[in-house]
């Protein structure tokens, strides 16, 4: 966005000195108004509008002529080669020790022997286009003889180039940096000027306006001129586009435009004369054709927004005009549109017929509908004081759902504990009120009122921030760093990871990493729910449509991909996040043995069950995991019959282990032993405590006595290591031994026990461990389980 500071000075009196620019761009960059560049428009002295009062042939040069220009004061004569020279025209003069913006000087000089006291100027030759083919002829309504260019021009000027947040289309304006500028050097702004003269005409009652859908176009209004008389404007605001960034073309046009840079609110005039009285804001239909300004044809989609007349569009809404109803050098009247578009739309719109325009990138960054009326007001100002028409009464509204104006809560003391600094509640009230926030104290706080041009500001933190920004980030004390430095710790869950990373890894297993999406194939052969999926809304691939249930395809997958490369084998695990529409998202451990296990000095060893519910157990006792119990039942179908079990802690299904079903085996290029294993990670850590308990070193040996039982082979396990537990004096239970067959009987099972007894009061003696036995042996036989013979 390129600001004049002299179009500022409109608005706010700031110094136009060259320090005084640069140092009012540091402070706005410093509130947070970035300035990316300073441009010097340059200098231009002693050069003057004259009229030329006769011309006639050079006599040594067939191409040149000699020109007698009235100054007002005095004539000059002068050489001229433009061949649009005439007598009767205003032109530009650089009169003897005139400066051009380019930095030369004009001197008088002999041209094949005649003296010239000057130079008449092209515009190209004043910077104010890039190419011309003759000298500027001024309009005499625009310009009087003696006029001083410079100050007709404002000419001598700095043009800041601001780059506009997303955030801030307000800022989009000179009106809104005027606004900041006020703010942030606390000058008074002075408001706009929209006073009008109004017919007794209803602009009602000349155009009607539909609005199809209020989504796309929460307000579309309009305003109406009669006795339009096309024409230049004034050089001054010529030159003040120029400086901006756009080109001049005729008055009402202009007007549009310098309202439109004013504000920020795109403005577009019709011709009334080539349109119907019912404007209509509507999708297009699909293969509709419109040509615009640009006498471009283009095909519209049901994509891109219209407006349209009783016949046909007339405008692609927010983007561009159409031919039908463009100003001519004809035209009395004029429609003035002045709308809010949705940015959603017009961005959808631009992209969608390849369009991008300046009216287009300020609707994308949102624009409040409450600012309609003053943007209509000011064009219709500005259109009336240059063409002197005629503007009928108000203006067609279309404004469905009206916007309330936006509150927020400010707590004072906030302000201090977020900025670091302290800030008085009265000071804050000024601030704000700098930037036109209306505020009112209630219950100790401050309930702020948003102005329509700030839609950014919306939580208490971004009043905060402009507290912070105006009252200047460079008047922040500087404080050292102070900080307590502290050893981080992660939480228990983290923790619990790391643990069973460690130990599957020292068990010679592989951690991998697989992506979240889910793999149909090896999803279908487990039998994992279609339906339980969470669909991607915008997959960026085939594969990338629904995110995975389970862990397990994508393991299955990487031994597909190992076996397919000619790997043996090898034992991969992985701890990730897994989705279902039933029971939202979760974390979840699975693995996979196959084929060889490639440990280190174990030859050519091949998994097998046995050791793969050891890795399993290796992981339950470093989880202190101790009351986990197997269950054969409820097995699912993508695992081996028989040959598979379900982990079952506190009657809760935590995990399950097995060998992959046959049928699943055979998709392989390679078939071999598949063992995959799948935990609810939530429930496996549910009792994981890693916090250390540290015991002295014993004192007194230990006693040590075998024991078999005899137990129904229904009872589990961890029913008999409770019994045993019970003893005080008994310090650890290692079973080494099991076994069921004819020789313990029909429904019995042998199991045998080393018992480790140990005392803190001293060693104990024969006779008390054997007492120790012997309470053991009766709470046993509670159980039916009983001391085995020999």
């Amino acid at each position: 966005m390129k600001v004049p500071c002299r179009w500022l000075t409109d608005y706010v009196d700031i110094d136009v000195s060259e320090s005084a620019i640069d140092r009012l761009a540091e402070r706005l960059t410093l509130a947070g108004i970035e300035v990316e560049g300073i441009e010097r428009t340059g200098s231009i002295e002693r050069i003057v509008v004259g009229r030329v009062t006769s011309t006639r042939p050079h006599p040594d040069a067939d191409k040149l002529t000699l020109c007698s220009v009235n100054l007002g004061d005095r004539t000059v004569d002068v050489v001229c080669g433009a061949p649009n020279v005439a007598e009767a025209a205003l032109v530009p003069i650089a009169l003897d020790g005139a400066l051009l913006p380019g930095g030369m000087r004009i001197e008088k000089r002999k041209v094949r022997g005649v003296l010239s006291d000057g130079m008449i100027c092209s515009r190209e030759e004043l910077e104010l286009e890039d190419h011309s083919e003759g000298i500027w002829l001024i309009d005499p309504e625009l310009a009087s003889v003696g006029d001083d260019l410079a100050e007709l021009l404002e000419y001598d000027d700095h043009i800041l180039d601001f780059k506009v947040a997303s955030n801030r289309p307000d800022c989009a304006s000179v009106y809104g940096v005027a606004r900041e500028v006020a703010a942030v050097l606390a000058l008074p702004l002075r408001p706009l000027e929209a006073t009008i003269e109004e017919s007794s005409s209803r602009a009602a009652d000349r155009v009607k306006i539909v609005i199809e859908d209020p989504t796309d176009t929460p307000r579309y209004a309009a305003r109406v001129f009669e006795g339009i008389r096309i024409g230049p404007a004034p050089l001054r605001i010529q030159h003040r586009l120029v400086k901006a960034g756009m080109r001049p073309l005729s008055n009402v046009v202009d007007a549009t435009n310098y309202a439109m840079l004013e504000l920020g609110q795109p403005l577009h005039p019709f011709d009334a004369e080539g349109i119907g009285e019912t404007i209509t804001i509507r999708r297009a239909r699909g293969g509709e054709t419109f040509r615009t300004l640009d006498s471009v044809d283009r095909t519209m989609s049901n994509e891109t927004l219209v407006i349209a007349d009783e016949t046909s569009g007339i405008a692609l809404a927010g983007v561009m005009g159409g031919e039908r109803g463009e100003i001519a050098p004809t035209t009395t009247r004029v429609l003035l549109e002045v709308a809010a578009f949705r940015s959603y739309i017009v961005r959808q719109s631009s992209r969608s017929v390849g369009l991008r325009t300046e009216a287009s990138q300020r609707f994308e960054r949102g624009l409040d509908p409450e600012g309609v009326r003053l943007a209509a007001d000011r064009a219709a100002y500005w259109i009336q004081t240059l063409t002197g028409c005629e503007v009928l009464e108000g203006m067609a509204d279309a404004y469905p759902v009206p916007n309330v104006r936006r509150t927020i809560r400010l707590r004072p003391r906030r302000v201090g504990d977020l900025l670091g600094i302290e800030v008085a509640s009265g000071r804050i009230v000024e601030i704000l009120g700098r930037l036109e926030i209306e505020t009112e104290e209630t219950d100790g706080a401050l309930v702020a009122s948003v102005p329509p041009h700030r839609p950014d500001l919306e939580r208490e933190v971004d009043l905060v921030e402009e507290v912070g920004r105006i009252y200047g980030y460079d008047r922040f004390p500087s404080t050292p760093a102070q900080m307590t430095l502290r050893v981080g710790r992660k939480d228990r869950i983290e923790r619990g990871k790391d643990r069973i990373r460690d130990v599957l890894v020292a068990q010679g297993m592989c951690e991998v990493l697989t992506d979240g999406f889910d793999k149909p194939p090896w999803r279908e052969g487990l039998g994992l729910p279609a339906d339980d999926r969470v669909r991607v809304r915008n997959p960026m691939a085939a594969t990338q449509e629904a995110m995975r249930l389970s862990l397990l395809p994508g393991l299955l997958g990487v031994v597909e991909t190992n076996l397919n490369v000619g790997v043996e084998g090898g034992m991969v695990f992985e701890l990730g996040r897994i989705f279902s529409r039933s029971k939202g998202e979760r974390e979840s451990l699975a693995g996979v043995l196959f084929g060889r296990t490639e440990r280190p000095l174990s030859g050519k060893e091949t998994t097998t069950l046995s050791i793969a519910t050891g890795s399993i157990g290796n992981l339950f006792s470093a989880l202190r995991l101790d009351d986990v119990e197997t269950a054969q039942d409820q097995i699912p179908e993508h695992l081996h019959p028989g040959r598979g079990a379900r982990f079952v802690r506190e009657g809760r299904q935590i995990g399950l282990l097995g060998e992959l079903a046959p049928a699943l085996v055979n998709r392989l290029a390679t078939p071999t032993t598949v063992l995959p294993f799948e935990f609810d990670l939530e429930a496996l850590l549910a009792a994981f405590d890693d916090s250390a308990v540290f015991a002295p070193l014993p004192r007194y040996p230990a006693s040590k006595r075998d024991l078999s039982l005899s137990a129904p082979i229904g009872l589990a396990e961890n029913r008999i290591r409770e019994a045993l537990r019970t003893e005080p004096t008994l310090e650890s239970v290692l079973l080494y031994d099991l076994y069921h067959g004819e020789q313990v009987g029909e429904g019995r099972k042998s199991l045998t026990y080393e018992l480790s007894f140990r005392s803190d009061d001293g060693t104990l003696t024969d006779e008390q461990v054997t007492e120790s036995i012997g309470r053991i042996e009766s709470r046993l036989r509670e159980l039916d389980v009983h001391v085995r013979a020999g």
